[in-house]
């Protein structure tokens, strides 16, 4: 989940902050990492099928925290699957299965330990568990969303027009997606997380890469991102962050960059590379979200003329849907 070594690039930049410091504010929650946190503690009942509700405990004992610390949490929810993660999720969901499996061999020989590492590699957040915490968040007067598609985009929308001020997650993409204010690492012992501010970006120092982002836009911190691999395009085999930042330095396009690496046929560049390249772009840029103030499907960023059928239904179609929302 996210970009593969981009918060280590960061580390320059990243300030741990008290709760407190952010009193009076709102802020997002990518409420599926804290689904997927807490079926750590009961990953041996879930996929056993037995009951429990430990996972939905986990979540509101950290809602609880915000707000006892004057933060009024505001939760995002994946919706629908994404075209655009097709091949993802289908790799993900046959990783799970085979976890499974090995983890129902290892407790029938009555190694129950073992068999618990895999468990927890195969539960998968279902709609009904994000059900049973959206009847707690109700309970309890909480906001929540359901986004249309990924919460990812959801989140970034929600800060970009004001109605939050920062994103708690542990998914490095929102970083990719534009967003100025990230929060990632909550420790619910000490009350402390890590922050991440956009605006930051220019003063990145990695000595031992000697990576630096001064005079770099927005879309050459994205490229560089797909290019090194993402949710929605693999990476060229070879290139990594590094590189990616390296070539882009040099050549300033991913045009350019991918260019130059079929005519230096060092890497093999899959072919069609770039036109899945735009498309991952899109995604990054103009997946549907829901607005809550208008009450309406929008695009996160709004599309140019060059938009068409395959790239609308590649971040997903403006269907007819009930959105979630409280």
């Amino acid at each position: 989940m996210g970009i593969s070594g981009l918060l280590p690039l960061l580390k320059s930049i990243q300030v741990s902050k008290h709760l407190s410091e952010f009193s009076g504010r709102t802020l997002a929650v990518d409420a599926y990492v804290w689904l997927h946190r807490g079926v750590y503690s009961c990953a041996t009942e879930l996929a056993t099928g037995k009951r429990t509700h430990k996972y939905v405990d986990y979540a509101m004992h950290r809602v609880r925290l915000l707000r006892h610390h004057g933060i009024e949490p505001y939760i995002v929810f994946d919706g629908g699957p994404l075209p655009a993660k097709r091949g993802t999720e289908s790799e993900r969901k046959q990783r799970r299965e085979e976890n499974l499996a090995r983890g129902h061999a290892l407790a029938a020989q009555g190694k129950h330990s073992q068999a618990r590492d895999y468990y927890v590699k195969c539960v998968d957040v279902t709609p009904q568990m994000a059900y049973q915490l959206i009847k707690a968040l109700k309970a309890e007067s909480v906001s929540y969303v359901v986004a249309p598609y990924e919460a990812d985009a959801q989140l970034a929308y929600l800060e970009r027009i004001g109605l939050v001020d920062g994103i708690i997650t542990e998914d490095s993409d929102l970083l990719v997606f534009g967003c100025r204010n990230v929060l990632f690492k909550l420790d619910d012992v000490a009350s402390v997380i890590t922050s991440i501010s956009r605006a930051d970006f220019s003063s990145v120092s990695d000595p031992a890469g000697g990576v630096s982002f001064i005079g770099w836009s927005d879309a050459q911190f994205r490229s560089m991102a797909i290019l090194s691999g993402c949710d929605y395009l693999p990476s060229i085999p070879g290139v990594g962050l590094k590189t990616a930042w390296s070539m882009l330095k040099k050549h300033k396009t991913a045009e350019k960059v991918v260019q130059v690496l079929r005519l230096e046929g060092k890497k093999t560049v899959p072919t069609g590379y770039m036109k899945r390249f735009r498309l991952a772009e899109k995604c990054f840029l103009h997946q549907r979200v829901y607005d809550p103030l208008q009450g309406k499907l929008v695009h996160l960023t709004d599309v140019g003329d060059d938009w068409d059928d395959e790239a609308d239904e590649y971040v997903g179609e403006c269907v007819i849907i009930t959105v979630l929302v409280n």
